[in-house]
């Protein structure tokens, strides 16, 4: 038992001094370089240099005041600069202890920790930042062994490792896969854009235009390959940084909890109860549904934001006639459905004006004011049918004793699989168009976070909808 109070290992200053270094990084470089004026920069530079000189005092001062120990079943932690704050967390109330090692740590063998409890926010309840593997695994088995204290029918401990009978581990063909068809060229041109955008005054966009002035007279074709480049180039850095993600992925089994572990710079460990797991979560993006992959998460009642908000990724690439074995072994609670009760044939006719209305819309306007280009546009009608085709024959719902499992698509197909023990509320909503047709959405939501995850079907039959309602209720039931 853990009863004296401990420090963090002296890296933890390190760590304080660049997270607030980060915030001031941008501020300081516009004071900088933006004034032309010689006493002006020499001032900014100066007075930047005071600022830094207080960010590493005071990172000293807070690592110092940090302290943490365990006593009369409590996690108590105590820190603060100026005030010191108290925080005494019971040990009931904590439902997993994550890990995780960036590259700061890694250089001194060190560990973050981060504890959450439950009914828990969007951050961790306590966070120790650098501690030793040894003093994770201390605190851990301090924690599992006053827990035990509290359940005294159980009569031994069964040990996490031999408990871990099954074991997931991602091979280097379903990692590149994995890296080549994932969404994330999207989130590099955004970031591309975001930072160039807070070096917007620094940049010298007149030499660079001047430059590449011969490209005014370009034709159509240059510019499609230079685009072609660009995109290359962005789907490049996307695969090197899942590779970077997702190497060495690993989930375990335990008796009660899922222990999924990834990472080379960065390598996190989480821990995942079965009685917080509220759903699973199966994604099929466009690129990897005809090639038969998907993407499964556990949707849980965690409170630390996982790989996608509050989800986390169970299987990164997993071919989909294996996700029923998958599930079977990892997640028994729920299984994996692959026959749904299609939408009315009704629908198909809102699926397609939903979707193709918004370019017809853009259409008639490009016509209007583009021309004569601006008539390609209505190429993109087509689309909004075919796309309002696929989107009714992916759609669709099945009850199979007590799982609701719900099909829908957006721009991903998403199935999403719910116990009825986990679901929150379920409702039923139906809009004036939906009336005149006999249909209605259904609502359904689980513990997710701070506001809850919601997943919605539309079009389903009234018929069907009272069926899923009579379902849920337990009035009916009763």
């Amino acid at each position: 038992m853990i009863s004296e109070p401990k420090r963090m290992h002296p890296a933890g200053a390190i760590l304080n001094f660049i997270k607030h270094l980060k915030d001031l990084i941008f501020p300081a470089l516009l004071f900088v370089f933006i004034g032309d004026d010689g006493v002006y920069r020499f001032y900014a530079i100066l007075g930047f240099g005071v600022i830094i000189i207080a960010l590493i005092l005071s990172s000293i001062i807070s690592w110092w005041k940090f302290t943490y120990r365990i006593e009369s079943g409590e996690l108590r932690i105590e820190h603060g600069l100026f005030v010191k704050k108290k925080r005494y967390i019971p040990i009931e109330r904590i439902q997993t202890i994550n890990s995780s090692a960036g590259i700061i740590q890694q250089l001194f063998g060190l560990v973050k920790l981060q504890i959450e409890t439950a009914g828990g926010d969007l951050q961790a309840e306590a966070e120790l930042t650098a501690i030793s593997k040894k003093e994770a695994d201390r605190i851990r088995e301090a924690l599992a062994l006053h827990k035990q204290t509290l359940t005294p029918n159980k009569e031994e401990i069964v040990d996490e490792e031999t408990s871990s009978s099954k074991v997931y581990k991602m091979g280097m063909k379903e990692l590149v896969v994995a890296a080549s068809t994932s969404s994330g060229i999207g989130v590099v041109l955004s970031a591309s854009f975001a930072f160039l955008s807070q070096f917007d005054e620094l940049i010298p966009y007149d030499r660079i235009v001047d430059r590449f002035e011969f490209l005014a007279n370009a034709s159509i074709t240059v510019y499609a390959v230079l685009a072609f480049i660009a995109f290359f180039i962005a789907w490049i850095f996307s695969i090197v940084g899942v590779l970077l993600k997702y190497a060495f992925f690993t989930v375990k089994k335990g008796e009660k909890e899922l222990m999924i572990s990834r990472g080379i710079f960065e390598k996190h460990q989480l821990t995942i109860p079965n009685d917080r797991i509220q759903a699973i979560r199966i994604s099929e993006n466009l690129i990897r549904q005809p090639l038969g992959y998907a993407t499964v998460f556990i949707e849980s009642a965690s409170g630390s934001a996982g790989d996608d908000g509050v989800s986390t990724i169970l299987f990164p690439l997993i071919k989909k006639d294996q996700i029923t074995e998958f599930l079977t072994e990892f997640t028994p609670d729920f299984q994996h459905i692959k026959e749904f009760h299609p939408l009315p044939k009704r629908a198909l006719k809102r699926s397609i004006f939903r979707y193709t209305l918004p370019f017809v819309i853009v259409g008639a306007l490009a016509c209007i004011f583009l021309r004569p280009w601006g008539f390609f546009s209505l190429l993109l009608i087509p689309i909004g049918i075919l796309y309002g085709v696929l989107t009714f024959k992916d759609a669709g719902w099945k009850i199979h004793e007590l799982q609701l499992s719900l099909s829908f698509r957006f721009i991903t197909k998403t199935t999403v699989l719910i116990h009825k023990k986990r679901m929150q509320v379920l409702k039923n909503s139906t809009s004036i168009l939906q009336k005149r047709l006999a249909l209605k959405t259904v609502i359904t939501s689980i513990k997710s976070g701070l506001m809850g995850k919601h997943f919605s079907l539309k079009d389903i039959d009234q018929k069907d909808s009272e069926k899923i309602y009579n379902w849920f209720s337990y009035e009916k039931n009763e």
